[in-house]
């Protein structure tokens, strides 16, 4: 079938069923799933969202208040739940992302598909059928439109795919999807990279503000509402893009699907920021150098990753998005899991040697987009040697997949504030969800380890 608009992307995909999905990507889609779930959890956390909780949650379960805020012992109402969740899943910038879409999918499915799959009592397996295909639409939208780069991907192009999710899991038809898939993809917001560089925290309600659009897309579907392809193609061709290039809505498509090619995080910074990291950890691991001996610090890499160049971030989100001061704590020892709040993000010496780290775009590196996101780092010492190292992708990526052990472990380290054998547990129950016959009992059982812990 020619694709040419993404109506015809949407008629392709949504025949898509569960024996369509490699095993390889449901696996995938099952880690996915827990990592984007345990980001929340840990989100759930940050100072802000602990405010939220207080006003939007509340302690005892009734038929309006029916959605578990996991790990918080509260319950709230479905739109609520929908900004509580997408708010928390990028709250700590460990959320999954794609290089292909340029943004982070998962962000955006969580919570549209977890509500609705709770409301229906649906099976795991269909969760994780909603999940892919959903995936793949937001995916495919956000490939082929390639965003404007001043605007955060951030409740744009992820709300098609969420309402795509929930629609899947309330088996409507075909028909009735499309529709609200068009309408989902003509209300994103208008959001600006900004906010994320200055550290602003909307940053983050962008994805909870997108999650809450993607299932009011049905409330508007159901209620007569409409657009059209015409009106997704003008929004998305001429006003947030320079133009959708139609030939990668059906280029290598489900061949595997989008999903199979994501990147997991273990560092809690701007995905941007990781191949400068990758680049510069072994600097340090191999030459044994310390702060003290680091004259200046050179980081060449692609163009968006270079715009993350502010030495001297006012607060903890600005922080995870300035390369200067991620590698000068890396520099002075210091866990990107800590070096955040309290002393250590106020450290002078950690503030001096960012200033004197200077990220620059390479040309060449940004040709190479998006297929690989590259960075050298070079250091020059106060004895005038310099060395260097070189990146062409960073770690955690579908070419440099990290094993299950290190995915494990960060799992423990967003559930944290409960003990080990509580954490564990969690973590086995998330993946048993291919097998869960209600992923309504299935997100209890993980919840009630929470209460156990």
């Amino acid at each position: 079938m020619s694709i040419t608009r993404f109506t015809d992307l949407l008629d392709v995909l949504l025949d898509k069923q569960l024996a369509d999905i490699p095993a390889d990507t449901v696996q995938r889609a099952t880690w996915m799933i827990a990592d984007t779930l345990f980001a929340a959890s840990f989100g759930f956390q940050s100072p802000e969202l602990k405010a939220y909780l207080q006003k939007a949650g509340i302690a005892t379960k009734d038929e309006v208040n029916a959605i578990p805020l996991l790990g918080t012992g509260l319950y709230a109402t479905r739109e609520q739940a929908a900004m509580l969740y997408g708010t928390a899943i990028v709250s700590n910038e460990l959320d999954e992302g794609n290089q292909f879409a340029k943004g982070h999918p998962a962000a955006h499915m969580l919570a549209p598909a977890l509500i609705t799959a709770l409301a229906q009592k649906a099976p795991g397996a269909e969760m994780i059928r909603a999940f892919v295909i959903g995936y793949e639409v937001a995916s495919r939208l956000a490939y082929a439109s390639n965003m404007n780069d001043d605007m955060h991907p951030h409740g744009t192009w992820g709300i098609v795919g969420g309402a795509v999710a929930a629609g899947l899991l309330q088996k409507k038809g075909k028909k009735e999807i499309t529709e609200a898939a068009l309408l989902a993809a003509s209300l994103p917001i208008a959001t600006s990279w900004e906010a994320a560089v200055t550290g602003m925290t909307v940053r983050n309600l962008y994805t909870g503000v997108g999650s809450f659009l993607a299932l009011q897309a049905w409330t508007f579907q159901s209620a007569g509402f409409a657009s059209s392809g015409h009106v997704v193609d003008h929004l998305w061709g001429s006003i947030m893009s320079k133009g959708i290039n139609y030939e990668l809505f059906h280029q290598d498509l489900w061949a595997p699907p989008l999903l199979s090619k994501n990147y997991f995080k273990l560092y809690p910074s701007c995905r941007f920021s990781h191949s400068a990291i990758d680049a510069l950890l072994p600097l340090l691991n191999e030459h044994k150098l310390d702060a003290a001996q680091i004259e200046s610090l050179h980081v060449e890499t692609y163009g968006l990753a270079a715009r993350l160049d502010n030495p001297d971030p006012d607060n903890a989100l600005a922080a995870k998005f300035s390369i200067p001061f991620l590698l000068s704590a890396l520099v002075h020892g210091h866990s990107l899991y800590d070096c955040f709040s309290g002393e250590l993000f106020h450290d002078a010496s950690v503030r001096e040697l960012a200033k004197r780290i200077k990220v620059t775009e390479d040309e060449a590196m940004t040709a190479l987009l998006p297929a690989k996101r590259a960075a050298r780092v070079t250091i020059m010492t106060r004895v005038g040697a310099e060395i260097s190292s070189y990146v062409d992708a960073a770690s955690g990526g579908f070419d440099q997949p990290f094993p299950a052990r290190e995915l494990r472990e960060k799992f423990a380290s967003m559930l944290a504030q409960w003990d080990e054998r509580t954490s564990s547990q969690m973590v086995e129950e998330a993946l048993l969800l291919p097998k869960a016959g209600d992923v309504s009992e299935w997100l209890e059982r993980i919840n009630l380890q929470t209460a156990k812990g």
